[in-house]
C-alpha cells in the first residue's frame, strides 16, 4: 500500500490526532520490544524461530534478497525480493551455499520470503534493517568484522547478478535479486516468561517475530481473527495481521472498531504499527471529552 493511500485512511488519522505518528526505523524490533525481548535490534534468530527454522545456539542474520539500482552517487535498495517461487529460492539458495561453505556461512530458507543465514565466522556484526529507495553506502555493515561481511556482500551480488533465476525473472518483468541484505543479527536468548500480550499472529517478518518469541516463552500464538470485533479480548492483545492492499477493509474491520473502542474506552491503549515501504507508529490512549469534540469533521 502506497504511503498517500496509507495516510489518506481516516481512522489512521484521527488515531494519531489523539496521540502521535512517528517513523521506525525497524519495526520488527517494535514488535518484539513490546512482547519483551532483551534485545529488540536482534530480531532475526527469533524471526527464524517463527519461521519454523531451528537455529539453536547459532549466530543468525536476516538475509533478504533485495534488488539494487545504481543511483548517482550511490547504489539504492530499490526493494525486497519477496515474491520467489520455492523452487527459485531453492536454486538460488544452493548457488550461495556452495559458494560460502568454506566461510562458515549458511543460507536457510523456511519459507520462499523468509530468508536467513547462520554464521560461525566474523560475527557479531552490526547491520541495518534494509530501507527502500535509500542509499546503501551508510548502512552497510560495521564493526570489527564490517570488512569481511562487505565483502561476502560483494560476492553475493557477483553471484546472483546472472543468475538463470534472475533471468527468467527479468524476462518476465520480474525485479531480480541482485542482492543479499543482511541485519538483524544475534543469537536466541534463555527461555523467557511467557509475553505480557497475548499473542495473534500471521507468517510475516513481523509475524514470526512474534511467534518466535511466543515459541521460546512456550507459550501459544494463534493466527489473527479476520476482524477486530472477533478478538475476543480478555486482556491486552498484540495482533499481526498479513500484508492488506485494500485500504477501505482495512479501515472498515480494524482501525474503526479500535477507534470506536478507544473513543468510548473499552480501550486505554493502542499502538499501531503500520509498513508501506517505511514504517510508521501511531500511538493513542483515550482522549478527553474536549479532544474527541476537536477531532470530528
Amino acid at each position: 500500500m502506497p504511503a498517500e493511500a496509507l495516510d489518506g485512511i481516516a481512522p489512521l488519522a484521527r488515531i494519531a490526532s489523539y496521540g502521535r505518528r512517528e517513523e521506525i526505523d525497524d519495526a520488527e524490533a517494535a514488535v518484539a520490544r513490546m512482547l519483551g525481548a532483551p534485545d529488540p535490534r536482534a530480531t532475526a534468530p527469533l524471526a527464524a524461530l517463527g519461521a519454523g527454522l531451528d537455529v539453536g545456539a547459532a549466530y543468525v542474520l536476516r538475509a533478504d534478497p533485495v534488488t539494487f539500482v545504481a543511483g548517482r552517487d550511490d547504489v539504492l535498495l530499490a526493494g525486497r525480493v519477496d515474491d520467489l517461487t520455492a523452487e527459485d529460492a531453492g536454486s538460488l539458495l544452493d548457488t550461495l551455499n556452495r559458494h560460502f561453505a568454506e566461510d562458515g556461512v549458511v543460507f536457510h530458507a523456511p519459507r520462499a520470503d523468509a530468508w536467513f543465514a547462520t554464521s560461525s565466522q566474523h560475527v557479531p556484526v552490526e547491520a541495518d534493517p534494509p530501507r527502500v529507495n535509500a542509499p546503501i553506502g551508510a548502512r552497510m555493515p560495521r564493526g570489527p568484522h564490517a570488512a569481511a561481511w562487505r565483502r561476502w556482500l560483494s560476492e553475493m551480488q557477483m553471484l546472483l547478478h546472472e543468475h538463470p533465476v534472475n533471468e527468467r525473472r527479468e524476462a518476465a518483468g520480474l525485479p531480480p535479486a541482485t542482492g543479499i541484505w543482511i541485519s538483524s543479527g544475534g543469537t536466541l536468548p534463555d527461555a523467557s516468561s511467557k509475553p505480557p500480550l497475548s499473542i495473534h499472529a500471521a507468517p510475516s517478518r513481523a509475524g514470526d517475530v512474534a511467534i518466535g518469541i511466543a515459541r521460546l516463552a512456550r507459550a501459544t500464538a494463534g493466527p489473527p481473527p479476520a476482524r477486530f470485533d472477533a478478538l475476543g479480548r480478555t486482556g491486552d492483545a498484540l495482533v499481526v495481521i498479513p500484508h492488506v492492499d485494500d485500504a477501505e477493509a482495512l479501515a472498515r474491520d480494524w482501525l474503526s472498531p479500535a477507534l470506536a473502542g478507544l473513543t468510548r474506552g473499552a480501550l486505554d491503549h493502542l499502538a499501531i504499527i503500520a509498513t508501506n515501504g517505511r514504517a510508521h507508529r501511531y500511538e493513542s490512549s483515550r482522549p478527553s471529552w474536549w479532544r474527541r469534540l476537536r477531532a470530528r469533521p
